[in-house]
């Protein structure tokens, strides 16, 4: 019997031994693909996780890994690329100020602008200080043209920060750390395709995208200032979600940025209005019965997520976020997913049975609170 036992060991440690050699052997970005696969297996097989296992690579992998590709050709269509590797963060501090800059044109104009014009130009520098508040973000805004409208980085500053105040406040999350902000704005589609196809080349999008390989956002302008900050406030989300909690869940990650890509700001009165587009989509399908059942959609893995009816998944997502926050009882639940996530950075795997253990009554009430919601009329935005 001790040979046997000894026999045994020794067959589990010539495993483990193979199994480590394997994983620190294949490329950085391949590494997340064969943690999924290994854990998948130890769950099946073992009813147990490899999560130290899982942070021990994690520590060595750098933040370039890339993962959960869209692959759609759409001109509304918003791709990320994300990752499980650390993206910077730092604490909380308090905010200091904006600048803004005076000048005149040599048609003696008097101009207003959140950049810096030219040495030529006399400026006169105006600060305006935000003493009470907290700075969740720094933003490095680049552009290659001088085209972008008159403060464009106040605005999209603005709107920013009024996501993470929804975040932080009517959500009262207190694991919120800053993030670093880069956006990436492109004037000519040719330029917004020569970059993508630099950085992100499996991609297909004409609007923009979020890389963890630059921590970046990318945006093109295009001639609608209000659809360009929308597609910022879509990825500035993705950018948030990765710092703060790595790659989550598909349905969380896209339904939270649809969200956001909806914020009015206007004063201090700040509004999420419905995707109408998405609520006829839905009801729609769900009439003909054609909608995935809600427990397998939000068990998805992300290739099958991105590789099934974007149409459906997208607008699922997004009446999944906004459906949680019309409600008390949905924004509770939301808030302690999000704070589960921040624990077990890169845990994408809330699905069913997380609604079973954590939302009142279980995932059949929240399927059944769901439905009964999606088959009532345009619900009302959301007003903070």
């Amino acid at each position: 019997m001790f040979k046997v036992i000894r026999f045994f060991f020794l067959l589990l440690f010539i495993a483990a031994a193979a199994l480590t050699g394997a994983v620190f052997s294949v490329p950085a970005e391949e590494r997340p693909a064969m943690i999924a696969a290994l854990k998948d297996y130890a769950l099946q097989h073992f009813g147990g996780t490899i999560t130290q296992v899982k942070q021990k690579i994690e520590q060595v992998a750098p933040a370039e890994i890339l993962q959960s590709l869209k692959t759609i050709d759409s001109g509304e269509t918003f791709q990320q690329i994300a990752s499980c590797g650390k993206t910077q963060t730092t604490a909380l501090e308090k905010s200091t100020s904006s600048d803004i800059y005076r000048w005149t044109d040599e048609n003696g104009k008097v101009h207003f602008s959140d950049a810096k014009p030219g040495a030529t130009r006399k400026t006169e520098v105006m600060t305006v200080s935000y003493p009470d508040r907290k700075q969740y973000f720094d933003l490095t805004l680049t552009e290659d043209s001088q085209s972008l409208p008159a403060f464009t980085r106040d605005k999209v500053n603005a709107e920013v920060r009024q996501v993470y105040r929804i975040l932080s406040r009517d959500l009262n999350l207190e694991h919120l750390r800053k993030v670093l902000l880069n956006v990436r704005i492109i004037a000519s589609q040719q330029g917004f395709q020569a970059y993508k196809n630099q950085v992100a080349p499996q991609l297909r999008t004409n609007s923009g995208f979020y890389t963890s390989q630059n921590n970046e956002a990318v945006v093109f302008q295009g001639n609608n200032p209000d659809h360009m900050r929308a597609v910022i406030r879509h990825e500035a989300t993705h950018v948030i979600m990765a710092g703060l909690y790595g790659v989550t869940p598909s349905w969380f990650n896209e339904g939270l940025a649809e969200y956001f890509e909806q914020l009015d700001v206007s004063g201090q009165a700040r509004r999420v209005s419905p995707v109408d587009y998405h609520w006829a989509h839905l009801q729609q399908r769900q009439q003909q019965g054609q909608l995935m059942s809600l427990e397998s959609y939000v068990n998805l893995k992300p290739q099958q997520w991105y590789g099934g009816n974007l149409e459906d998944n997208y607008g699922m997502a997004w009446s999944l976020v906004y459906f949680l926050m019309e409600e008390p009882e949905g924004k509770l639940f939301l808030k302690g997913m999000m704070n589960d996530m921040a624990k077990d950075y890169c845990w994408s795997t809330p699905g069913s049975e997380y609604f079973e253990s954590h939302y009142p009554g279980g995932f059949k009430a929240f399927e059944a609170g769901w439905a009964g919601w999606l088959a009532r009329s345009l619900p009302d935005s959301h007003r903070y």
